[in-house]
């Protein structure tokens, strides 16, 4: 193969190659009032949750720290994979103004 083949070749699978398939993650929370919420992380930009059986898909927010994600009527903030917060977002809000409740990974 000519060289500039092999580069154009090599070039468009480069993207491709260094972008594996995320498998998605899931874990079971159990938050202070007593609430079970199952987060799955698919990808980057989103999770779903499903908070008392009920679903619910939620989209990266901006934050100082941690991963925050809101939609739905709901804000969830999570430090690594163990600590989170699941506070009811009000009409309009991007940021809840609700303390929320604490959740821990089980």
């Amino acid at each position: 193969m000519h060289p500039s083949r092999l580069l154009l070749a090599l070039a468009t699978l480069l993207p491709a190659a260094c972008q594996p398939p995320r498998p998605s993650t899931e874990a079971t929370y159990r938050c202070s009032d007593g609430r079970a919420v199952k987060a799955t992380y698919g990808d980057a930009d989103h999770v779903r949750l499903a908070i008392d059986g009920a679903p619910y898909r939620l989209t990266v927010a901006m934050s100082a720290s941690g991963a925050r994600y809101v939609g739905e009527g709901w804000q969830w903030w999570t430090k690594g994979m163990h600590d989170a917060w699941l506070a009811p977002l009000q009409p309009g809000e991007t940021v809840a103004s609700a303390p929320g409740v604490a959740c821990q990974a089980r």
